[in-house]
């Protein structure tokens, strides 16, 4: 029998994947399949037989469980529970992945799978959203013609019946797209070179500069291996390429603003950080050059057409399009205010104030009949769903996250130790570990997902609860795994 719970338990992952399609697409006959979530946890408490912590010990913990606690209590404040589970139901998946992933990555090789995993889940998106899209928007006339050609084949689905909406996969992909590039620049360092002179099947041997107590002086030889690991990594770095440019490429058919704004202040700051001291006056510099220079090449009018295209004001007239103008989200941020201050406890209960919004506060510029979908601002919407303390944990999310990979880059600049471990043959195979800059890559690539998202959710939303959230939980999963690993080599 304890052999039987034992195996069920290091399954974990395979029953919530099973489950996730009946809680991402809920209904109250399949509401039964959030027990699961909870299921899972006390399997493990049973198994390890600790029951006071039958969940990974994280950083983010206290705050997960605040936020927990404010889901029940909008259940209680929504004025519709069945029009609200879908969000519920998703949080409770969202909760269930940032465990099974915390868990997971605690390890070498789980955080490789995991992050694979994460990687996936994200082409998985960009995929869907390629072929499931509703394209109806024109910001960019150069687009226009690739995505009037693209027919919206997935539809019917339960909170996108006409097709998903660009700027929400736009969103999805700012968690993932960093990522992406940050680990396919530095693929390129990976890559093995020339075949070895001797003729014995060796491919090559890089020297490089290993930091230590600040210094550069220590050479360390790096041997690539036979040729069976030189062709692994070749394959590893073409599809990480191709997957990249993939998901870079759907990520621009969007004609998302806020997602293209978010992406560039992210890589800009992400380069900044990457570049030695020495480079990053000559980057300001360049930035300020090119500056001045496009202000003086772009008349008044093109300057005013840019404005208009950032804020919207020559997309339409239409009401029913207003959702696209600056002057429409501001409206809709107005709302968003009185409904927080009329619900600064409790909030409104998930997903509700699409509905409460045309009954308590009547927008001008968007008529009764159009469904906005959410507050376009993913820290009120937040406020919205789970109240003030709601919003307090969702703060504290990030603000956990961003300091747990301060502290992976503090502790590991000159700890050889964990270079070892992270690196190590736990990994997936020899090929795909990195060496010596590992935590410095791990943290940036993660904490460019994180910040990207945090500025595109300024202006949009993916709502707590929503389907593509998962990547969201997933890349706190990622980041609280990789701290864990920090401590345990320290210790």
């Amino acid at each position: 029998m304890t052999k039987l719970l034992t195996l069920l338990d290091r399954l974990h992952w395979l029953w919530l994947i099973l489950a996730a399609p009946l809680m991402l697409f809920p209904n109250p006959k399949r509401s039964l399949a959030m027990l699961i979530v909870p299921g899972l946890w006390l399997l493990h408490c049973i198994v390890t037989r600790i029951s006071p912590a039958p969940l990974p010990i994280t950083p983010l913990n206290s705050t997960i469980l605040l936020m927990a606690v404010m889901v029940l209590v909008s259940t209680w404040a929504t004025y519709d529970i069945a029009f609200s589970l879908p969000k519920i139901s998703g949080m409770i998946l969202g909760l269930g992945v940032f465990f099974a992933a915390a868990r997971e990555a605690r390890r070498p090789r789980g955080w490789w799978l995991s992050l694979i995993l994460f990687l996936v889940m994200g082409v998985g998106v960009a995929g869907l959203g390629l072929l499931g899209t509703d394209w109806f928007t024109s910001k960019i006339s150069l687009l226009n013609p690739v995505t009037s050609r693209l027919p919206a084949l997935i539809t019917g689905l339960q909170g996108a019946e006409t097709g998903f909406h660009p700027n929400e996969i736009a969103g999805a992909l700012t968690w993932v797209l960093p990522v992406l590039l940050v680990f396919s620049i530095y693929s390129i360092k990976l890559l093995p070179d020339s075949p070895s002179p001797t003729g014995r099947g060796g491919w090559g041997v890089r020297e490089r500069g290993v930091r230590e107590r600040g210094g550069w002086g220590v050479r360390e030889r790096e041997v690539w291996g036979e040729r069976a690991d030189r062709w692994k990594i070749w394959i590893a770095c073409l599809l990480l390429w191709l997957a990249t440019l993939f998901v870079t490429s759907v990520f621009i058919l969007t004609q998302s603003r806020g997602g293209y704004l978010a992406l560039a202040l992210t890589s800009l700051v992400l380069l900044f950080i990457a570049l030695p001291r020495r480079w990053r006056w000559a980057l300001l510099g360049l930035l300020m050059i090119t500056g001045l220079i496009i202000g003086l090449v772009l008349s008044k009018e093109d300057l005013i057409t840019a404005r208009d295209w950032l804020t919207g004001s020559g997309i339409t007239t239409d009401n029913a399009l207003s959702l696209n103008t600056l002057e429409g989200r501001v409206e809709i941020w107005s709302r968003a205010i009185y409904g927080l201050q009329d619900f600064p406890f409790t909030g409104m209960g998930m997903n509700t104030f699409r509905e409460v919004v045309h009954v308590l506060y009547p927008l001008f510029l968007i008529a009764p009949d159009i469904d906005i979908g959410h507050a376009h601002n993913e820290f009120l919407q937040v406020g919205l769903d789970l109240g003030i303390p709601g919003l307090i944990a969702f703060l504290a999310l990030y603000i956990g996250a961003f300091w747990m990979l301060v502290d992976v880059s503090k502790r590991t600049q000159n700890s050889n130790r964990f270079h070892r471990v992270i690196a190590s043959s736990e990994c997936i195979s020899r090929g795909t570990a990195i060496s010596s800059n590992n935590p410095y890559i791990l943290t940036l690539g993660l904490a460019g997902g994180l910040a990207a998202h945090l500025l595109y959710g300024l202006t949009d939303t993916v709502a707590l609860g929503a389907k593509p959230g998962v990547l969201f939980w997933m890349l706190l999963g990622l980041v609280a795994g990789l701290h864990a690993q920090v401590n345990t080599s320290a210790g």
